[in-house]
C-alpha cells in the first residue's frame, strides 16, 4: 500500500495518485480537508497509523508521499490546531518507519532546505560551485559586498518562498538590519532545473529574461546533463537523504556548474510532460520493492 497525504487540489500529489489508480496499485489518500478520524498511536516499539477503524499495517506498506499545506488562512484557529497536530503526527510516523519503506521525503531530510547556507556546504561537497555569499544584518557589510561584486542577488535563507531580485550599489540596504539577509554574487549563464527521483533525472533548460523565472515568462526545453554533472546531482540528493529533489543549476559563463539549492518538496508539474513522466517515476519509486 502507498499512503499519500496532502490536498486533492495539489497537482503534484494528485498526479501521483492518478498514476497509482490507473495502475491498480493500492493506496490510501489522507486529504487534509476531510481527515476526521486519524491517529498516530504508540504500539509496541513503533507508531501505528489508525484511520477510523483501520490500522495501516507497516508490513503491507511500500511508500509514503507527504505534501501537507499550512491551511492557517483557510480554517479557524481550532481546526488549524487540529490539522497541525495531524500533520505533526504523520511526520513522526513517517520518520519512524523502517528503512525499507520509501518515504518522499523523510521529514528529517526535508529540514536541509530550512537553511540555505547550511545546505550550500553539502552542495559544495557534492562537487558544485557555489557563488560567493554574505549573510548579514549589517547594512554597511551588505553595501561593501555589493560594491565588491557589482551585480548581486538577494534571497531568503529559509525554505519560505521569496522572490529573488538583483540589487546594486545605488539600492538602499538599510532594511537588512531587521532580518538576516543573504546576498550572492550574480552568476551569468544558462539556467537548468533538475528533478531527481531515486536514481532517475529529469532535466530542463530554462529560458527566461527574468532574474527569478518563477515570476516571469519562461520556456522549458527537455535536455540532458553531462554525465559527471548528472552524477553530482544524484550524489547531492543522496547526501541530503532525498528520494525526490528539485535542483537549481546554472552553467556559468566561466565554464563552471553552479548550484543554488535542492528543493526538498518540489512542485514539479510545470516541468512534467503530457505523459506525466515525473509523476510516473514517483509512483514507480513509491511502489517498488526495496
Amino acid at each position: 500500500m502507498i499512503v499519500l497525504h496532502g490536498l486533492h487540489s495539489d497537482a503534484p500529489l494528485e498526479n501521483v495518485r492518478q498514476v497509482l489508480a490507473d495502475r491498480g496499485v493500492p493506496y490510501l489518500f489522507l486529504d487534509q480537508t476531510s481527515c476526521e478520524r486519524i491517529a498516530v498511536e504508540p504500539l509496541g516499539d513503533r507508531l501505528a497509523l489508525v484511520v477510523g477503524d483501520l490500522e495501516v499495517p507497516v508490513a503491507n506498506l511500500r511508500g509514503v508521499y507527504l505534501r501537507p499545506y499550512d491551511l492557517a488562512d483557510a480554517v479557524d484557529a481550532a481546526e488549524h490546531a487540529r490539522l497541525s497536530r495531524l500533520t505533526f503526527g504523520l511526520r513522526e510516523w513517517a520518520e519512524a518507519l523502517p528503512a525499507r519503506v520509501r518515504v518522499v521525503n523523510r521529514p528529517s531530510a526535508g529540514l536541509s532546505n530550512h537553511s540555505k547556507p547550511r545546505q550550500a556546504t553539502v552542495i559544495e561537497q557534492a562537487g558544485f560551485a557555489v557563488p560567493e555569499a554574505l549573510l548579514t544584518t549589517d547594512p554597511e557589510a551588505a553595501a561593501a559586498f555589493v560594491a565588491e561584486h557589482g551585480k548581486v542577488i538577494v534571497k531568503s535563507i529559509s525554505g519560505t518562498r521569496s522572490i529573488v531580485r538583483v540589487v546594486g550599489p545605488d539600492d538602499d540596504l538599510g532594511a537588512v538590519r531587521w532580518c538576516p539577509t543573504q546576498f550572492q554574487r550574480f552568476i551569468p549563464g544558462v539556467e537548468y532545473r533538475v528533478h531527481v527521483v531515486g536514481e532517475r533525472l529529469f532535466v530542463h533548460r530554462v529560458r527566461s529574461h527574468a532574474v527569478d523565472y518563477r515570476y516571469g515568462g519562461f520556456t522549458l526545453d527537455p535536455t540532458e546533463l553531462p554525465e559527471p554533472v548528472a552524477q553530482r546531482c544524484r550524489a547531492l540528493a543522496a547526501a541530503l537523504g532525498l528520494a525526490l529533489a528539485g535542483i537549481d543549476l546554472r552553467f556559468g559563463s566561466d565554464g563552471r556548474w553552479y548550484c543554488w539549492e535542492a528543493n526538498t518538496s518540489p512542485a514539479y508539474t510545470s516541468f512534467d510532460g503530457p505523459d506525466h513522466e515525473i509523476a510516473s517515476a514517483l509512483a514507480d519509486h513509491l511502489a517498488a520493492d526495496s
